[in-house]
């Protein structure tokens, strides 16, 4: 078969060495031992979650993530004072801590060389008991790990990861509404294989409509009992343990058509470099040959908040250059940026190079438009205005015209950036 040789290769990218394995559950279950002592007298233990609890996880991990379930009878009426009492047990069990906001508050540490989430939850068996979202979390690494390990499908898991990981699709988070490993992980499942996930997607049309524990008779059922709102996706991947909720509801229409055109490219030509992550460095943007004016610019992301938050941050500053840019009448050819979710993010624009016209032309109101008129002649009195396909029009000097000085209003207008 074609594709064994490139599945082959890939499969020795993502399956950690046996050393990288003992290091992980080592760090994991000292980190378990280590909470757990102090967490009892509180009615409280912690699991691991995530990919490590579920081993799907990817070679070169740095984060390992954790749950501090409470006794749900205990603390049910407390359940808005949990992180509280998650606190004093992390604070008693590392000298250094922070805290992060959530939908309820959670905690963040280094252990062994690993970032380790602490998220406090209720310890509940159904997701109707759920009193925050964060409560039904451990049902779905639960559902996940068993159904991984009955089919034999961490290794598919991980391929599904790092393909889409590498190709720029992997993440739910608002800057990149992609797919979640979550939803990569479910539909992986549902699919029975990589390569069969591959096929499915390679299919598609405008819509998809998943549903693997069949919680809905038929589609009729499922638009009407589901959440309007979540509807919207071109995804609707009805959630395993929650099946009100669309767990692929982030997917932008965009990555979708990028997740298809990607799976048919790869069915097409299968060849390892479609597992190679392509990680982008300001040398190499440099080292792009272009007849365009290069702007390039580095931004630390806030090291204080989620990487969701960062990540927004840094797109709404890219955004905001590119609309300041167009203010200034300057034509972008190419435009992107490129964050890897932990140095600092890297923006660029390619620009025509030509000098702007001395002036620009502003618009005023329709000539019919007595009192716009009256108000528009008054600001701008100082200057010729003219009338032209009904709308009223002055011409005013450009002050900036050269790629030079734009740039230095950028500079000037964004105090975070660096020019590279």
């Amino acid at each position: 078969m074609k594709y064994n040789h490139v599945l082959d290769s890939a499969r020795k990218l993502v399956t950690p060495t046996p050393d990288e394995l003992r290091k992980v559950s080592s760090a994991a279950q000292e980190i378990i031992q280590i909470v757990n002592e102090k967490a009892s007298k509180y009615g409280a233990e912690l699991v691991v979650g995530g990919s490590v609890a579920k081993n799907t996880w990817l070679p070169g991990i740095h984060d390992i993530d954790c749950f501090l379930r409470f006794d749900y009878q205990k603390y049910k009426t407390q359940s808005d004072q949990l992180a509280t009492f998650a606190e004093k047990i992390v604070k008693s069990c590392f000298k250094e801590y922070r805290l992060l906001h959530g939908s309820r508050d959670y905690f963040q540490t280094r252990y062994q060389g690993y970032d380790i989430e602490i998220i406090p939850v209720l310890k509940i068996s159904n997701p109707k008991m759920m009193l925050n979202i964060t409560d039904v979390s451990p049902l779905h690494f639960i559902w996940l790990s068993k159904r991984t390990r009955q089919l034999n499908l961490s290794n598919d898991i991980r391929l599904a990861k790092h393909f889409f990981k590498a190709n720029n699709l992997y993440g739910a988070e608002s800057f990149i509404r992609g797919i979640s490993g979550h939803v990569i992980e479910v539909m992986t499942i549902h699919h029975g294989g990589f390569l069969k996930l591959v096929r499915a997607i390679s299919k598609w049309r405008d819509r998809v409509i998943i549903d693997p524990e069949h919680a809905y008779m038929n589609e009729k059922q499922l638009m009407l009992l589901m959440n309007e709102s979540k509807l919207v996706s071109p995804i609707i991947l009805v959630d395993p343990i929650q099946p009100e909720r669309n767990a692929a509801a982030a997917l932008s229409d965009e990555k979708f058509k990028d997740l298809k055109k990607l799976c048919q490219r790869f069915l097409a030509d299968p060849r390892p470099s479609f597992f190679v992550e392509k990680k982008v460095t300001a040398i190499q943007i440099k080292g792009w040959k272009s007849k365009n004016r290069l702007l390039l610019f580095e931004v630390q992301p806030d090291q204080d908040t989620t990487i969701d938050v960062a990540g927004c941050k840094i797109l709404k500053t890219f955004e905001d250059i590119e609309r300041l840019l167009e203010n200034f009448d300057f034509k972008i050819v190419k435009k992107s940026w490129y964050w890897d979710k932990k140095g600092p993010a890297l923006l660029w624009f390619y620009l025509d190079p030509k000098i702007l016209s001395t002036s620009f032309r502003h618009w005023g109101p329709p000539a019919n438009l007595t009192e716009h008129c009256t108000a528009f002649r008054k600001e701008w009195k100082n200057y010729a205005i003219k009338t032209s396909k009904g709308k009223l029009y002055v011409d005013l000097p450009r002050k900036v015209r050269l790629v030079d000085d734009i740039l230095k209003e950028i500079k000037k207008e964004f105090k975070e950036l660096k020019a590279l």
